[in-house]
C-alpha cells in the first residue's frame, strides 16, 4: 500500500485534482457574490416617507421641545415646548379652523390666532388667569368687531358691529 502513495503519478493527479476543486470553489464563491451583487443592485431606492401619528424631539437631556401630531380625524398640530416640557407655540388645524397659539412660561394661554372655516379671522388675547380680555375679529359678512372684557372674562364693551 506505501508503494502506491508513494508513486509520483499519483501525487501529481492527486495535487491536480484538488488545484481543480480550488478553482471550482472560487469560481462558484464568485458566482455566488455576481447573483448577490446582480439582485441587490435590482432594488429599487427605498422611500424616503415616514409616517406616523405622532412625532416627538427631545433634547439632549431628554425633554420634548416639539410634537407633530394627529388628533383625531380633523385635528393637527404643531406644538413647540420651552426647556420645561411646557407649550409655548402651537400651530394648527382643529376642525377645519386654522390657529396660532401662544404661551407664556409655564404653558398658560396669552394670545390666539384664528381663521374659522368659513374664513373669519379673529385675535383673542388673554389675561394673566386665562380668561379673554381683548378680542378682535371679522364676521362672516367682514364686519369688524372688538369686545373688552374684565378679569373674570365677562363683557364689558363691546362694538355694534355695524
Amino acid at each position: 500500500m506505501s508503494d502506491t502513495m508513494d508513486d509520483p503519478g499519483i501525487a501529481q493527479r492527486l495535487e491536480r485534482l484538488e488545484r481543480s476543486d480550488r478553482r471550482w470553489r472560487r469560481l462558484a464563491a464568485c458566482g455566488v457574490l455576481g447573483v448577490a451583487a446582480v439582485a441587490l443592485m435590482g432594488q429599487r431606492p427605498t422611500s424616503r416617507v415616514v409616517e406616523a401619528e405622532r412625532f416627538v424631539l427631545r433634547d439632549a437631556a431628554g425633554h420634548a421641545r416639539a410634537e407633530l401630531m394627529v388628533e383625531g380625524e380633523q385635528s393637527v398640530a404643531l406644538r413647540f415646548k420651552d426647556a420645561d416640557s411646557m407649550p409655548r407655540l402651537t400651530l394648527g388645524v382643529e376642525n377645519g379652523a386654522a390657529l396660532v397659539v401662544l404661551n407664556e412660561r409655564g404653558g398658560r394661554l396669552r394670545a390666539g390666532l384664528v381663521a374659522l372655516p368659513h374664513g373669519a379671522p379673529g385675535l383673542t388675547l388673554y389675561g394673566t388667569n386665562g380668561k379673554p380680555r381683548a378680542e378682535f375679529n371679522l364676521t362672516r359678512e367682514g364686519t369688524p368687531a372688538l369686545t373688552f372684557s374684565d378679569r373674570d372674562g365677562f363683557e364689558t364693551w363691546k362694538t355694534t358691529g355695524r
